[in-house]
């Protein structure tokens, strides 16, 4: 694995609208750190504009900016003295993807890379080490735990102060954050225990040291690790990695079993994207074809649902029965997908129920 932190000069930057609302219309001017779209989910930060230009496409889905200008960029927010419900919501605006304060006794960070060949985590260890306890000290102070434990795949030395280690498998899934929490509570879903992933850790502690925007992200591309800014093509990061996708292939922003499909080479990187793979054309292609009934997603199930029930009640949109059959307790592994013999899009209906369900208990919410 090596690392390499860089920032690629940007020729333009393209922003996913993920339950954001753009506040910026076409031609306008931004610049670099200037807020574009407000977040409208209780765990996400802002978005931000990565570089200086003129906004020259809005959609609900995305933001495209095109470099331009001069060079530069918001002044840095002064955060000295604020505390609690102030902080939180400055942070939020700034950027980082925190979850709402409230009363937790167990506070875990989870430094544990979630996929195979996803290094993001571990370069973060190794190499923002005083960034991290920075955010780790502020992110302490808004949730208070009585016990903060940084969990790690097992062989691995580093840690932060004034946590308590401990070491999870490298046995797949075994670092995603419900079975971080089992390691640690004895209850993959504890409500008095919250997991926070170390890139969150990192966007808090760059805010706290520079009073500046979350703009950048770890992201593993091949085997090299590299520091970018959000918003940066997919394409582009292939490009200078050298790899050169073939007709068919697919990219993937994340890693082979829990990443998401990029729409076109100029998708950009949001903040939570640990790596951008190639998948090769030779890779069976996922088809909406019946279930043949085998068992072998609920065999394979770390949370122990019924992946064949609920992926047919969300094909033909009965949600609220995928609900009952405790959809909302998938860890989004993507296993039953992997091992799915009839090749079914599993993970891909499992994510369209929970959002389809979530949008449904906002609207109820609003007309509420």
């Amino acid at each position: 694995m090596n690392t390499q932190d860089t920032h690629t000069p940007l020729s333009r930057a393209e922003i996913t609208l993920t339950r954001h609302c753009a506040l910026v219309t076409c031609g306008q001017t931004v610049k670099r750190g200037e807020r574009i779209a407000t977040a409208n989910a209780p765990d996400l930060g802002d978005l931000h504009s990565p570089l200086n230009g003129t906004v020259a496409h809005v959609d609900p889905y995305r933001i495209r900016i095109d470099a331009g200008g001069d060079q530069t960029e918001v002044p840095p927010v002064e955060l000295d003295g604020l505390t609690g419900p102030d902080l939180h919501a400055r942070l939020r605006e700034l950027g980082a993807d925190l979850p709402p304060v409230g009363e937790f006794d167990t506070l875990i960070i989870n430094g544990a890379d979630c996929e195979p060949d996803v290094f993001a985590r571990q370069h973060l260890m190794t190499t923002s080490q005083s960034t991290l306890e920075h955010g780790l000290a502020a992110t302490i102070a808004l949730y208070t735990p009585k016990r903060t434990v940084l969990a790690v795949l097992k062989g691995t030395s580093k840690t932060l102060i004034g946590t308590e280690l401990v070491q999870v498998s490298e046995q797949y899934p075994s670092a995603l954050d419900p079975m971080v929490a089992f390691k640690v509570t004895g209850r993959e879903a504890a409500d008095d225990a919250l997991v926070i992933g170390l890139e969150t850790l990192f966007q808090v502690g760059r805010i706290m040291e520079s009073g500046l925007p979350a703009l950048e992200t770890v992201v593993t591309v091949g085997r090299v690790n590299r520091l970018v800014s959000v918003g940066t093509p997919v394409g582009q990061l292939l490009a200078d990695a050298g790899e050169q996708p073939a007709s068919g292939d697919r990219i993937v922003l994340g890693g082979i079993l829990r990443g998401v499909a990029a729409a076109s080479p100029a998708q950009g990187v949001a903040r939570n994207t640990s790596a951008v793979t190639v998948i090769s054309n030779p890779a069976p292609v996922a088809q909406d074809a019946p279930c043949v009934g085998c068992g072998e997603c609920v065999r394979r199930c770390p949370a122990r649902i019924d992946p064949a029930m609920i992926t047919s009640y969300a094909e033909f949109g009965m949600y609220d029965k995928a609900q009952a059959e405790h959809v909302g307790a998938c860890f989004e592994c993507g296993l039953c997908g992997f091992f799915c013999i009839a090749r079914r899009p599993m993970l891909q209906y499992i994510r369209l129920a929970k959002n389809e369900l979530a949008r449904a208990k906002a609207q109820t919410g609003e007309d509420n």
